[in-house]
């Protein structure tokens, strides 16, 4: 990839060396703009001089994250299959008026499409619980592998919301359904949820866990139906 490396661990394979910058989603999936990033200490330490403000990210929403091994196979294996099922979903979102529930029936790889998301997690996990789970680690590098790891889940819903989620994995108690461990990552045309022995966030998000059963590079047509979410908050799992 092409562009500044600092040092630093793969949030995928785990080598130390250069990383590049991986951007979540996938550039050419409407990523490809100047944004505007928020993080805890832009937003809730007030004794950091930088509380309240914000930094401009040049090269769109995403950060130096992964190897450029990982970014390089990962963007090759799964990056085209995503970035058709997002260019589907906006143009769905679109026609849909940006309203209620978006249907579709979509023409894709879903294997492809969750393998993309899921490495799209990794990079968001600051954490290191993630990188911590070998059977996701085996899952993402073995582009074949239909193994999809046990205990999580994957859902989505429409979204087009001007403020971005890029929420790496936290536990956190939510009022109706307790203590719930969740990642979330929205940029529209969808945001995405991943639960790891957990609901989703939003009774009408759909989950799409299946996706990650089937062969690798196997195109489908799946009808969807998610619902239109509006974010504005930086908390996971709140929706207006």
């Amino acid at each position: 990839m092409k562009g500044r490396s600092v040092e630093g661990m793969c949030l995928l394979c785990g080598a130390h060396g250069p990383l590049s910058f991986e951007h979540v989603p996938p550039e050419s999936a409407f990523n490809d703009e100047p944004i505007f990033i928020q993080n805890h200490n832009h937003l809730s330490d007030t004794q950091s001089n930088v509380y309240g403000k914000r930094m401009r990210s040049n090269r769109g929403f995403g950060g130096h994250t992964l190897c450029e091994t990982c970014n390089n196979n990962t963007g090759a294996w799964y990056g085209k299959g995503f970035v058709e099922f997002a260019r589907q979903g906006m143009s769905f979102l679109k026609s849909n008026g940006y309203l209620g529930y978006v249907q579709g029936d979509y023409r894709i790889k879903p294997l492809n499409v969750i393998k993309q998301i899921m490495t799209m997690f990794m990079s968001a996990d600051k954490s290191g619980y993630l990188q911590s789970k070998k059977d996701i680690i085996d899952y993402l590098l073995n582009k074949e592998s239909t193994a999809f790891p046990k205990d999580f889940k994957v859902f989505i819903y429409s979204n087009a919301s001007p403020h971005k989620r890029l929420l790496g994995y936290g536990v956190v108690y939510d009022p109706i359904l307790g203590i719930q461990k969740w990642s979330e990552i929205n940029f529209e045309p969808f945001g995405y949820l991943l639960a790891d022995k957990s609901g989703p966030a939003h009774p009408n998000m759909v989950d799409i866990s299946l996706f990650g059963t089937l062969p690798y590079d196997e195109v489908r047509i799946v009808a969807l139906t998610t619902v239109y979410l509006k974010v504005s908050s930086p908390i996971i799992g709140m929706y207006d």
